[in-house]
């Protein structure tokens, strides 16, 4: 059955957002959410009316889910195909893990010019947003359903108690976002030749590194925090 066909004002709405999103994601990447104003995004956006930002989506967060919910679907989208490699055991249960979660965002960089900013907001949502016990947000901000990857983390560290391994996965997933964003910012910045001026080395470099993470023995120190 086809989508219901918008009418034109709809269709003007929807773009309206896009561009809206289209200039934060922009803005917040090359600056950050706490220094760049609604208004300023509505400037950006093209759109005379200084309140436009606030129609479309509320408030800060309520555009911030926009942004997630308009390029983290898009990402879950690419990483079905390592998951179902990882369910062949094409890799060790830690690989699978680390390729599941690092290597979509890096193919969705690549093919869009605006992944890079995304990453970029994601990393600064997690240091500001956070609180440390889930993927989810205390503002109110949501990700897509991670269900699958959640399944993968579990097959490589099933065996660590509990809370650590929710530990290690909450680490893993914010060391990914921010250092994606390191590599990115660097790599524009290093002169030719300096060896962190290629993003695909430094990629691998953190794969290699949430490796090991995700292979370490339990540290667990038996608290019940």
């Amino acid at each position: 059955m086809s989508g219901a066909v918008l009418s034109k004002r709809e269709q003007n709405a929807a773009r309206t957002r896009d561009r809206l999103i289209d200039a934060a994601v922009e803005l917040y990447g090359n600056s950050s959410i706490d220094a760049v104003s609604l208004r300023e995004i509505s400037a950006a956006a093209g759109q005379k009316n200084p309140n436009a930002l606030q129609y479309h989506f509320g408030d800060r967060d309520g555009l911030l889910q926009a942004i997630v919910d308009k390029h983290a679907s898009r990402i879950g989208a690419l990483r079905e195909s390592y998951i179902l490699r990882a369910e062949t055991n094409e890799w060790p249960p830690e690989e699978a893990a680390v390729r599941c979660l690092v290597t979509p965002i890096i193919d969705y960089v690549e093919a869009n010019p605006d992944g890079v900013n995304f990453v970029k907001v994601i990393s600064q949502i997690a240091a500001v947003y956070q609180n440390g016990t889930s993927l989810n947000y205390e503002s109110g901000i949501q990700f897509p359903n991670t269900e699958t990857l959640v399944t993968v983390f579990e097959n490589a560290l099933g065996l660590l108690p509990a809370r650590e391994a929710q530990r290690r996965i909450y680490l893993a997933v914010t060391i990914t976002f921010h250092t994606i964003a390191d590599i990115y910012r660097a790599g524009a910045q290093q002169p030719a030749g300096s060896p962190i001026a290629s993003n695909k080395p430094m990629v691998e470099q953190l794969i290699l590194l949430l490796k090991t993470f995700f292979s370490a023995p339990s540290h667990n120190t038996g608290d019940s925090r």
